[in-house]
């Protein structure tokens, strides 16, 4: 009679578990990434356009937002944001800089649910009096998306290595 009970209770819960996985709904993974490939290259862009607010709403800004350059690790959007005001109002600054872009390639992407990472070559282009000039590093970034929108919770720029 106890094996009955149990049996029972165990059919019962798988059968639940079932109808409650089948009954969500599924997730597209590549609109997914197609989404999160914008927010990363609207970074780019707004930070080149100087435009603080927009930078803002890519990230989740709360404690936990974490940013590491190199050497240095930015813990918290306060801090990030602090970051950000130096580097735009640096840029505003340059005058010398000429058709900045900011490229990503070789992207690597995985989405799980509501959290993304990904990495990237993140490449910088500007003339200066007419001659280009380049800087490249490796992005390493985590997403999670908020009330439908992907965002930055942490994002690393990381030397490329040199090639032997």
């Amino acid at each position: 009679m106890v094996m009955k009970k149990l049996n029972f209770l165990l059919s019962l819960g798988l059968g639940i578990n079932i109808l409650l996985t089948s009954c969500q709904p599924k997730v597209d993974i590549e609109k997914e990434k197609t989404a999160i490939i914008k927010v990363l290259n609207e970074e780019g862009e707004v930070f080149i356009a100087n435009d603080m607010k927009r930078l803002s709403a890519l990230h989740v800004q709360d404690e936990l937002d974490t940013r590491l350059e190199v050497t240095k690790i930015y813990s918290g959007w306060s801090e990030i944001e602090k970051l950000y005001q130096s580097y735009i109002e640096r840029n505003k600054l340059d005058t010398i800089s000429k058709n900045v872009k900011n490229l990503k390639e070789n992207i690597i992407l995985k989405v799980t649910g509501n959290t993304a990472w990904l990495i990237c070559n993140n490449i910088w282009k500007w003339e200066v009096k007419s001659e280009p000039n380049r800087d490249e590093n490796i992005q390493i970034a985590f997403f999670e998306k908020i009330n439908g929108e992907w965002k930055f919770s942490f994002n690393a720029f990381v030397l490329k290595p040199k090639p032997e």
